[in-house]
């Protein structure tokens, strides 16, 4: 082999280690990139997509476990075992994922699909005027009742004496209570 074809072979070979290195940078970039970007959307999405059974801890305090049903513009539908509950997502402060699926890295920049809002959601449930279970920000326990209407900004539920109206911004979960 002649000077000239030992530097030819360097020369290709030094290329190629730049080359792989340049590539592994890139795929470091873009997962540091997908990671940071990620959202809250994004995750649900991915849950929801899996099947996954998840545990969510609330910011009222409430442990509620099921499979989400749906991910909405701001919220999610999550089917459990107390009924079909409608969370928005600031009122969600955990997720686990259960039966010892592999840690899911959050998508970035994913939306739902269905562009609807978790109170549109709620008020196509008050047609049939279900029991409702309602977390409302600064209250101590859950109110009760009869879900009578959902408005722009306004939920209605007739509780034993009367009716209560609750400002929608404040309903942080609405779980429609599975009857028997």
């Amino acid at each position: 082999m002649t000077d000239f074809d030992a530097e030819f072979f360097r020369l290709v070979g030094d290329e190629r280690t730049a080359d792989a290195a340049r590539a592994r940078t890139r795929e470091r970039n873009l997962r540091t990139s997908t990671l940071t970007d990620a959202t809250l959307a994004g995750l649900f999405l991915d849950i929801a997509e899996r099947g996954d059974t998840v545990a969510l801890r609330t910011t009222f305090g409430r442990a509620l476990r099921g499979h989400l049903s749906l991910v909405a513009d701001d919220g999610i539908v999550l089917d459990g075992a107390l009924g079909t509950s409608y969370l928005r997502f600031d009122g969600v402060a955990t997720v686990r994922i259960l039966a010892g699926r592999s840690v899911l890295e959050p998508s970035a920049e994913r939306t739902p699909r269905r562009g609807a809002a978790i109170a549109a959601l709620i008020a196509a449930a008050a047609v049939d005027r279900p029991r409702v279970a309602i977390a409302v920000t600064g209250e101590q326990g859950l109110l009760t009742g009869e879900l009578r209407a959902v408005g722009s900004d306004v939920v209605t539920v007739a509780v034993q004496d009367g009716a209560v109206y609750v400002a929608t911004r404040h309903v942080s979960e609405l779980t429609v209570l599975a009857s028997g």
